[in-house]
């Protein structure tokens, strides 16, 4: 694999993981079996493909690492997204909540430490579920548009 698409495309769809994984609203799909990581895994696959064009296709092992390193490259673009809109989506996850009468404590505080606290718990769970689910997407993308 050659080393330079592989950096490329990891970063680009990582990048684009992040960004529609937590940008508020679309976060939200996000949360309907990580959608935006299977696609973002799938997206790391394609933009392999495209960068070696004429080159033999990754196999599906190689689509799935493709796929794994995106997801963890989205989980630290991620986190860092959630601090940016952290203003904006906790007083609409606040707001959501009381709608659906979920009581209890929720980890979304309105200050910045609570922030931070926030965006530190969702990096630690999309560090392990972002590379599963990414894994998963470059897996199958690589097994659909093997040559």
């Amino acid at each position: 694999m050659n080393t330079r698409s592989v950096i490329f495309s990891i970063l680009i769809a990582g990048v684009v993981i992040g960004f529609l994984g937590n940008l508020p609203v679309l976060n939200l799909i996000n949360c309907a079996l990580c959608i935006w990581v299977w696609f973002g895994g799938g997206l790391a696959v394609i933009l392999y493909r495209r960068f070696q064009s004429g080159q033999p296709s990754p196999t599906t092992a190689q689509g799935a690492g493709l796929g794994a390193l995106s997801g963890l490259v989205g989980a630290l673009v991620g986190a860092v997204v959630f601090l940016i809109t952290s203003p904006l989506s906790v007083p609409l996850f606040n707001r959501l909540a009381l709608a659906f009468q979920i009581e209890g404590d929720l980890p979304f505080s309105n200050n910045f430490w609570g922030y931070i606290g926030t965006a530190f718990i969702f990096l630690v769970i999309d560090a392990v579920l972002y590379p599963i689910f990414g894994a998963l997407g470059g897996l199958i993308t690589a097994s659909l548009t093997k040559e």
